[in-house]
């Protein structure tokens, strides 16, 4: 947004106030999550009355109420960012079982309420446009791309695939499911390759946690995990390995309107991908070489992984992944679809002044 002209400053948890590729970063202090959802209202209506802006864009459902008690009260622009259905926050593996209901029906239920007091609308998918452009004049789908910082980086950090190592890599947060899933399929993968490893990168504590409990034996010197790492260093792993995955069990109504964005960052860094049927994430690259689809089953999925580390014209399937990236995933053409819509905004809030 910076580089089309717009003056950013980021509000958000950081260890300390800094300046990151040009934009200010405003650091706000960590808090534990119930804290959190119980006063980030506030915090987030301290920080749009302490420092002017033309356009406030909030990006958590939990600041939903700060978005429009901004525009209610303070009457100034703001945009939500609905990075998810707000409405299926149950899936969260954090909420007590007893808890998910009501907190589902309680943020459904503002979701539907509140979107229509704010003055738009930002979306990741298809399937969430439909459903905020009931709720909101204006409503545009983001897709996050691979940003151009994130392509230098890639640019910098390139291999040829045949230089790469024997690794196959998953990037992002897992649940306990996907996680339990996934190490037994990389056990079984690593057990009959020994040449291979694989890596787990950016999980939470607590799965790193489970991870260091369950995972022993001579696997473990093949199969890692580290936690969160800066975007930077995941552009610079992934250009030395050979293999991305993406393994989302199906039936989840959160994967109805969601797309796995690593995927993306898998293909422009030339890697050759296995995925299961996210359907969103379906319609984006089924037309890819590079990418095979398959079952959620850990026998389908280890197979198609298997079958994909034996292919012989895995090199060719890299050089299909990047052209794939750079002709349909352009970054810049989705910040001038948000750089529009902040200018819509303004001038419609100045021609009703």
């Amino acid at each position: 947004m910076q580089d089309l002209g717009c003056e950013v400053t980021v509000f958000g948890v950081h260890p300390h106030h800094a300046s990151v590729l040009g934009i200010p970063i405003r650091a706000m202090r960590s808090l534990p999550r119930a804290r959190r959802l119980a006063t980030s209202w506030y915090r987030g209506l301290r920080v749009v009355r302490s420092h002017p802006a033309d356009v406030y864009h909030f990006h958590d459902p939990e600041l939903l109420p700060a978005a429009v008690l901004a525009h209610v009260l303070l009457r100034r622009r703001v945009v939500f960012d609905a990075h998810e259905d707000i409405g299926l926050v149950m899936v969260k593996h954090w909420l007590p079982r007893w808890l998910k209901r009501p907190v589902t029906f309680v943020f459904g239920l503002a979701d539907t309420v509140l979107a229509r007091r704010v003055d738009g609308v930002v979306v990741p998918t298809r399937l969430l446009a439909e459903k905020y452009r009931r709720l909101s004049a204006h409503v545009v789908t983001f897709m996050n791309y691979p940003a151009p910082d994130f392509l230098d980086e890639r640019d910098a950090a390139w291999q040829p695939y045949r230089d790469r190592r024997k690794e196959i890599v998953h990037v992002g947060t897992l649940s306990k499911r996907r996680l339990v899933d996934l190490v037994a399929i990389a056990r079984e993968f690593l057990e009959a390759h020994q040449d291979w490893s694989w890596a787990l990168i950016g999980m939470h504590q607590y799965a790193l946690g489970w991870f260091d409990e369950i995972v022993r034996g001579p696997v473990r010197e093949r199969l890692v995990a580290v936690g969160k790492v800066s975007q930077a260093e995941v552009a610079r792993r992934l250009c030395g390995v050979r293999i991305g995955v993406n393994y989302h069990p199906l039936g989840s109504r959160h994967l109805d309107v969601a797309i796995p964005t690593k995927v993306f960052e898998y293909l422009a860094c030339g890697l050759p991908v296995v995925t299961t049927r996210v359907p969103l994430l379906v319609e984006a690259v089924r037309h890819c070489a590079a990418v095979i689809l398959t079952d959620e089953a850990t026998e389908s999925y280890l197979a198609a992984v298997t079958r994909l580390a034996g292919r012989v014209d895995s090199d060719a399937m890299s050089g299909a992944a990047r052209r794939f990236s750079e002709e349909h995933f352009d970054c810049r053409t989705e910040a001038r679809k948000l750089s529009g819509l902040y200018a819509e905004i303004c001038r419609a809030k100045g021609a009703s002044a």
